[in-house]
């Protein structure tokens, strides 16, 4: 039996049938519509006999690159932390004898890696099941549009899988991830400083010179703290009102709105503060950026 979902926080039900693939209906999350939920316990997990089977998840990741690597999408990295979160999730199937992304109490995906991981992801998926050898369970999730959407989607590069025996059945979890680019606080300001003088260029106005308030980067991170990027936090602080404030994956990559108030003449200066911070709306991180005109 298969189910299966693209992304995290979104469950499906179904009667169970040996061989019979039932997929979920597709589901996107961004991580600032996830909820805080209670650790679930996992005690009753340890009352079922099971034992890991890392032969299988070894095996699991060879089946998924060979088929990444005949469909033209590069490998996935096989990471310990991404595995001991799948694992646990596989434990609490075993324990219910049942398939589920979600169970009663268990936090979403992206909150259940960032509980066991420090990887920085901005979006990550799931694959489950239980069949009786790992490439069974990979055969059915490539017959399986979601499944295979999973297994194929370039945009995922870095997973774990679990694969764990108990009364004659391998349930398995796939959990993939998309882990963005590591900047130190520097590193960040010359992305972003880049792309402000990139949208100067484009419109034919002089590139704008660097400034360095006191404290920026604290106060950045303060909006993070606070899960607000917002500019009127920072008015005050910085007595300024052309200021601009966003969350990216990608911290070159300006909002939209950015555009209008970089195009302005009388801007002669700007300054960024930065910082990467977890909290409760990106449980895996995020960039916070913050640009200041004068």
């Amino acid at each position: 039996m298969l189910w299966a979902l693209v992304a995290s926080f979104a469950m499906v039900a179904g009667s169970p049938g040996p061989g019979v693939a039932t997929p979920a209906t597709p589901a996107r999350v961004h991580p600032s519509k996830l909820t805080s939920q209670p650790t679930p316990t996992k005690a009753s997990a340890a009352r079922v006999s099971s034992s890991e089977d890392t032969a299988a998840e070894r095996e699991l990741l060879e089946l998924a690159n060979r088929d990444r690597r005949e469909a033209g999408v590069p490998p996935l990295r096989a990471d310990e932390s991404l595995t001991a979160a799948a694992r646990a999730h596989a434990q609490l199937m075993v324990a219910n004898a049942q398939l589920e992304h979600q169970f009663s109490g268990e936090p979403s995906l992206l909150r259940r890696i960032a509980q066991v991981s420090a990887l920085r992801l901005d979006r990550a998926g799931e694959n489950i099941a239980h069949d009786s050898c790992a490439a069974g369970a990979e055969e059915a999730f490539m017959h399986s549009p979601p499944h295979r959407r999973n297994l194929l989607d370039r945009g995922f590069n870095v997973a774990g899988f679990a694969a764990i025996r108990s009364q004659g059945r391998l349930y398995v979890v796939q959990d993939f991830g998309h882990e963005v680019s590591t900047h130190t606080v520097a590193q960040t300001r010359e992305l972003v400083s880049h792309a402000v003088n990139d949208v100067r260029r484009d419109a034919g106005l002089t590139a704008l010179s660097p400034y360095a308030p006191a404290k920026l980067d604290d106060a950045v991170c303060s909006l993070a703290q606070q899960g607000r990027p917002s500019a009127r936090l920072l008015q005050t602080a910085y007595d300024n009102r052309r200021i601009i404030t966003y969350t990216q994956s990608r911290p070159e990559i300006l909002p939209p709105g950015a555009v209008n108030l970089l195009h302005d003449r009388e801007v002669r200066q700007f300054a960024v503060g930065s910082c990467y911070a977890r909290n409760a709306a990106y449980p895996t991180g995020m960039y916070w950026v913050a640009i200041l005109l004068y």
